[in-house]
């Protein structure tokens, strides 16, 4: 018996010296040339009709009619708002990432004068507070352009008194009677196949669980038409109410070819709206396909931090020092919580919190997280920021000095800049230590609309969808919209928070609940996206920005073609009434029913649909 426990303990130190050895942790794999050496922000797509596009070749087999291989173009989107307002900032995000032609007029009548005779856009975007309901010309031209094709979607809708009043405004939205003025409901429901995630309630009886219902809940209460399809309704309150009379909140009403869309409430505002518009444009035609980033990520800000302070709060609420605290409950927690999804890890290290307490960082414990992290395929990133007076470029300059005794030369190919300014962000990305940063992590920011994108000409900037450690409703709802229409996520982890607590709520064992939470509902919503660490996910970011495409459908095939790009790129696919058989020049997974992402690795994609039963599509456009 002794002699075979030595032999255990001999194998297990020869193991863990040989694992030691050979975890190469003082070279980050995850930097592979500078921000330079990637596309940068002069190479992508311009939605604005500044740069003059081709048209794309039609392509015919041998013995095959015109009429049987039709490119598919993607039309103008054109928004009716303020120049620089909120909707048109929405507007012309949208357009670039789906790589469409875009154009805004202040009014209903800009447009018309602009686009004459010519052909309508495929959609267009209002804003209801800039069309004069009083004048029947603009209702008529709102009309013609759903008589010519092109689909409407009001990004909100006017005041409840313009719709009691005008018959034509009614029948324009769908919407049969005004049933009240204003109602509150006790919850909202949104039906599967419109924002990826399929169906879901957000609604709770649980006392416990009434702070995540944040959802707008108050609006006027409408009954809608024949020929109308719901995406989401209220929830009221009173019980006796049939389902079908529920309050609604987005539906569409059918005019022969073309849609109008409603949203009843403010759902559009901020990166939702990029969600919802593509959920629309899908339900345009009998098959929508579109660019997406595919990349699921969460980053830990200010994770871990190596020096002992703050002692007296850490005693209160953890009964152990911090670098315990990031060490034996932190570190376990996000572990066990990540450990059965595809989400990847960023770690954006800060030596301390605080650089005025006299507490100093300790280099072993340095190393031994960096060895952890490398094991692990974690990224590891900086912050740059404290909690402290000192400066930005005072913390990094210490910073660097502190990283080079600890362990020599290391690279960083990602930075996480918080709420810091475009300016802030520039100024700290001239230090020595972040050279080699090629893109920033910023917080979640409530006005903005583009969740990715490019800092500065070669530095991209990806923020964060939510804050890892908070879930509420709308959040939730944002999350899949962002996923409809980027297939991206990155969930932000303020680690400051939980250092430095105010009370009890930011504490790490309240937090973590949260975080454990949103890892569980959106790892296992979206599972069919791939994993991505912050510089992973700038390249699949430069390549999705970079990317132009064209498809056409022929029968049971459609035909994707790729330019701009020498890399894999993904795509959603969202079919209605046939499933994918097989792709050509790249590979298919389904996301969930009728939906599937696309890899595309070569630029001619072909993607052969299951053979179906024929069926007519009622509303769809024919020209999918």
């Amino acid at each position: 018996m002794t002699i075979l426990m030595s032999v255990v303990f001999f194998l297990c130190m020869f193991i863990n010296n040989m694992k030691d050895i050979s975890n190469d942790y003082e070279v980050n794999a995850f930097v592979t040339g500078t921000a330079e050496d990637y596309p940068s922000k002069v190479s992508i797509y311009m939605p604005d009709g500044l740069r003059e596009k081709e048209e794309p070749e039609e392509e015919t087999q041998e013995g095959a009619s015109e009429d049987e291989a039709v490119w598919v173009s993607r039309n103008k989107a054109v928004f009716i708002g303020a120049e620089n307002g909120k909707l048109g900032e929405l507007v012309k995000t949208w357009a670039s990432y789906t790589k469409r032609d875009v154009s805004g007029y202040e009014t209903l009548a800009s447009l018309n004068a602009a686009e004459g005779e010519q052909e309508l856009p495929e959609m267009l975007v209002i804003d209801p507070g800039c069309i004069d309901w009083m004048q029947e010309s603009e209702i008529g031209f709102l009309t013609e352009c759903i008589e010519r094709g092109t689909h409407l979607v009001f990004a909100s809708l006017p005041d409840v008194s313009v719709i009691k009043r005008s018959r034509q405004v009614r029948e324009l939205l769908g919407i049969r009677e005004v049933e009240q003025d204003q109602t509150t409901v006790k919850g909202i429901h949104l039906y599967g196949g419109f924002l990826l995630g399929g169906e879901t309630v957000y609604m709770t009886d649980k006392k416990e669980e009434r702070k995540f219902q944040d959802m707008e809940l108050t609006f006027p209460w409408y009954s809608l038409a024949s020929g109308t399809k719901v995406y989401m309704k209220g929830i009221p309150k009173d019980e006796e109410t049939e389902t079908e009379d529920y309050p609604v909140v987005i539906w569409r009403k059918s005019f022969g070819s073309a849609y109008v869309f409603a949203v009843n409430g403010g759902y559009m505002e901020g990166m939702s709206g990029l969600g919802l518009l593509s959920a629309m444009s899908s339900e345009m035609y009998r098959y929508e396909i579109y660019p997406v980033v595919n990349a699921q990520s969460i980053v830990l800000a200010g994770y871990p931090s190596l020096a002992d302070e703050n002692r007296n709060v850490m005693q209160k609420y953890y009964e152990r020092s911090m670098p315990l605290l990031h060490q034996e409950s932190i570190w376990p927690n996000i572990t066990t919580a990540l450990q059965d999804y595809e989400i990847g890890l960023t770690c954006m290290m800060t030596p301390q919190y605080d650089y005025s307490d006299g507490k100093l960082p300790d280099a072993q414990r340095l190393k031994d997280y960096m060895k952890n992290f490398h094991e692990k395929s974690v990224e590891v990133g900086w912050s740059g920021l404290s909690i402290s007076d000192t400066s930005a470029a005072e913390k990094l300059s210490w910073d660097q000095e502190f990283l080079s005794d600890a362990v020599g030369s290391y690279e960083f190919a990602s930075f996480y800049a918080g709420d810091m300014d475009e300016g802030e962000a520039m100024e700290a990305l001239g230090s020595e230590l972040l050279s080699s940063v090629r893109t920033v992590v910023r917080d979640y920011d409530e006005q903005a609309v583009s969740p990715l994108g490019y800092l500065s000409e070669h530095i991209t900037e990806q923020r964060a969808v939510m804050d890892g450690t908070e879930y509420s409703f709308r959040k939730d709802f944002r999350a899949r919209c962002v996923e409809t229409a980027l297939g991206y996520l990155n969930m932000c982890c303020d680690m400051e928070r939980v250092a430095y607590p105010k009370n009890k709520k930011d504490s790490w064992d309240e937090l973590s609940k949260e975080f454990v939470r949103n890892v569980d509902v959106f790892g296992k919503t979206f599972k069919g996206f791939d994993k991505a660490t912050a510089s992973q996910c700038d390249e699949r970011i430069r390549s999705f920005l970079l990317l132009d495409y064209t498809d056409r459908r022929k029968g049971n095939t459609v035909y994707l073609q790729i330019s701009g790009v020498d890399t894999a790129v993904w795509f959603v696919f969202r079919n209605y009434g046939k499933g994918i058989k097989e792709v050509e020049g790249g590979s298919f997974r389904e996301l969930e029913e009728g939906v599937y992402l696309i890899r595309a690795d070569k630029s001619e994609v072909a993607i052969t649909l299951e053979p179906a039963d024929e069926r007519y599509y009622y509303g769809y456009s024919e020209r999918r």
